[in-house]
């Protein structure tokens, strides 16, 4: 009997051992199928964050294109009115200039005919003096 026993222990030992064999095989399947599907659930996780980011800054680029965009017409807008202003500013500044040059020109004129005239008169008494001596030392 105890050859028998021992050939009973010795195949419930070989049955358990294949048993726990391929438990051990199963589980290892399970688990590599869980670590797989937990693997591509992850995976879809990433490549839906990364669509997500990359949509999120496209809208972002958009976003701050379109306000550059605006800046610059306001800028353009800005700069011609200066360009504008300056304009007018330059020809008032000419249109001054030209009526203080004229202003000096006429007074400068005036002047000259004053002096002229001054100038005649004082010959015209200087003539009349010379006359008058002329006629005293004449007579």
């Amino acid at each position: 009997m105890s050859d028998i026993a021992q050939l009973r222990a010795q195949r419930f030992k070989e049955s358990e051992t294949k048993r726990f064999g391929l438990e051990l095989r199963k589980m290892r399947k399970d688990h590599e199928q869980q670590f797989n599907l937990e693997v591509k659930k992850h995976d879809k996780q990433i490549t839906r964050l990364k669509k997500d980011f990359s949509t999120e800054v496209n809208s972002l680029e958009n976003e701050l294109e379109q306000k550059l965009v605006t800046i610059r017409e306001k800028q353009k807008d800005t700069v011609t009115s200066e360009r504008k202003r300056l304009q007018e500013e330059i020809d008032n500044l000419k249109l001054a200039h030209q009526d203080r040059v004229a202003e000096l020109q006429e007074s400068q004129d005036n002047q000259i005919n004053e002096m002229i005239s001054s100038h005649k008169e004082t010959l015209a008494n200087a003539q009349e003096k010379y006359k008058q001596e002329k006629m005293k030392w004449d007579s």
